[in-house]
């Protein structure tokens, strides 16, 4: 604009002068004069006007030109921005996937020791860091360092001593979260000689606090500027690793005293097993010894006994005179008692017999009708006595299999016991049927029934339930112990459901074998 007015001034300056001129020359040219005087001042004021529009156009071409080069320095500054941005999100995304992998490492470690060695080169520097410890602290004063990254031992031993002699290791311990620290911002020379003995001019240390297992802590330091711009960053990612790693020391303490539980459960299960292997071998030669002198002892009871029946028989005969009454009463009942302690010395013997493997059980087809007729004949007598009802079930069942004698004794004792515990005009039922591979046999009664504490002691010798109407009834408590050895020589069980005042149901499962097997 200066420029513009200057030029201006020059012209009006040069119209003037020709002025001048003319008016003193006025009359010896005048025509011509005024002719170019005037042209001169047409061609100098088209000029003016190109002049000062040129100039225009060059105000407006140089405000294009500074907004222009303002959005190039804008955009440059974005890019920049954006750049720095990417990068800062590209070390987070690898600082997360280390800290995913690192996880994942970290729930197969069982020692405290192994996972602060889990912490190696390629996890610190996936979190941008140069150099590192990690180490566990017995204490609040110790220190033991398990994982070294770019940092040789002499300056590790020396790094140690500082910690503790400086009171750091303390802080970093009972701190509420990570330290960071800055060449250019740390105060405290404990601090500062810190970052000297890293070789770093920024490091960030933090407390491994677990609640169960040995507490620790990790130094990371990186080279660099001073002040840090992701310095928050940098704390929130060492706060999540140090929690991973405390998550796993408290696992490995737990997994370590639930595999130390274990062994000390493992050992004394195998104390136990060795001495319950012992006792049972004691308990073994035991019984077989109480089984050898029961089968001694009845095999020699029932000589005398047998002489007593032989002798009591005769005097009750009259061939030794005439008896009066009250002797052949009594006579009567001495072959009373005799026979019940014959059939108590023969239990006895035949169960001392099957223990020790002394009775062989025939393995025989056993018609169903031999059977069945063989036990109504020997328990007819019973049941007519007390008006019983009587009722059998074959269910389609044609044969038995096994030895005939015994799976008879077997039925008979039941159907005894039952009519024993019926009262009068009760019903007696004997059932058979197929299952599978076995065959079900049932002995039911609707008599006083047993009750359910008493149920698990049926089976043992001399056992008796404790009941007033037990209490009226003979026995010897071995009839059911008896039967029990027998339907399991035959590979068979046997069982009780009952329900007091309701009856008792006794039933025997036996295999349903094809005839024609050999003995055994």
């Amino acid at each position: 604009m200066a420029s513009y007015i200057t030029y201006l001034v020059l012209v009006i300056g040069t119209v003037a002068t020709l002025a001048l001129t003319l008016a003193a020359e006025w009359s010896a040219n005048s025509a011509g004069m005024i002719v170019v005087l005037v042209g001169s001042l047409v061609y100098l004021a088209i000029k003016i006007e190109g002049t000062r529009t040129q100039l225009g156009e060059l105000g407006r071409l140089r405000a294009a030109y500074d907004q222009l080069d303002q959005q190039s320095k804008l955009i440059i500054r974005t890019d920049l921005e954006l750049h720095r941005t990417q990068e800062e999100l590209d070390q987070r995304v690898t600082s997360l996937t280390a800290l995913h992998q690192l996880g994942r490492r970290l729930q197969v470690n069982l020692r405290p020791e192994e996972v602060f060695r889990q912490v190696d080169q390629a996890t610190v520097t996936s979190f941008g860091f140069a150099n590192g410890l990690v180490g566990m602290c017995e204490s609040l004063e110790a220190v033991r360092w398990c994982s070294l990254i770019s940092v040789n031992p002499p300056a590790a031993n020396a790094l140690r001593e500082h910690l503790v002699t400086s009171g750091l290791l303390n802080r970093i311990l009972t701190g509420s979260g990570p330290l960071t620290l800055h060449t250019a911002s740390v105060r405290e020379p404990a601090e500062r000689t810190l970052l000297e003995l890293l070789q770093v001019s920024s490091a960030v240390v933090a407390g491994i606090k677990p609640h169960d297992g040995p507490a620790g802590c990790l130094l990371l330091g990186r080279e660099g500027s001073a002040a840090t711009p992701d310095a928050k960053s940098d704390e929130e990612l060492v706060s999540i690793l140090t929690r991973q790693l405390a998550v796993a020391v408290e696992n490995s303490a737990l997994y370590e005293k639930a595999w130390t539980a274990q062994q000390d459960l493992e050992r004394k299960v195998r104390e136990r097993t060795h001495e319950l292997a012992q006792a049972n071998a004691a308990l073994i030669q035991l019984n077989k010894a109480k089984s050898d002198f029961v089968s001694a002892v009845s095999h020699e009871l029932r000589t005398p006994m047998a002489a007593i029946k032989g002798y009591a028989s005769l005097l009750g005969s009259g061939q030794f005179g005439k008896l009066a009454p009250p002797q052949h009463e009594r006579i009567g009942k001495i072959e009373k008692h005799v026979d019940l302690l014959t059939q108590l010395i023969n239990n006895l013997l035949d169960i001392a017999r099957i223990e020790s493997g002394g009775v062989t059980m025939e393995r025989q087809p056993i018609p169903m009708h031999d059977l069945l007729t063989s036990i109504h004949d020997l328990v007819q007598p019973q049941l007519e006595a007390k008006r019983l009802r009587y009722v059998v079930d074959r269910d389609g069942v044609t044969e038995l299999v096994g030895d005939h004698p015994h799976l008879q004794r077997v039925f008979i004792n039941l159907l005894s016991n039952a009519i024993k515990y019926t009262p009068d005009e009760g019903t007696i039922r004997l059932g058979f049927t197929r299952e599978g591979t076995s065959i079900l046999a049932s002995v039911s009664d609707t008599g006083c029934g047993i009750s359910p504490e008493e149920l698990p002691k049926l089976f043992q010798e001399f056992y008796r339930a404790n009941d007033p109407v037990n209490q009226q009834i003979r026995g010897t408590g071995l009839g059911l112990a008896l039967v029990k050895r027998i339907v399991e020589a035959h590979q068979g069980r046997i069982w009780v459901t009952s329900e007091k005042g309701k009856g008792s149901t006794f039933s025997v499962s036996l295999p349903a074998e094809q005839a024609g097997l050999p003995t055994v």
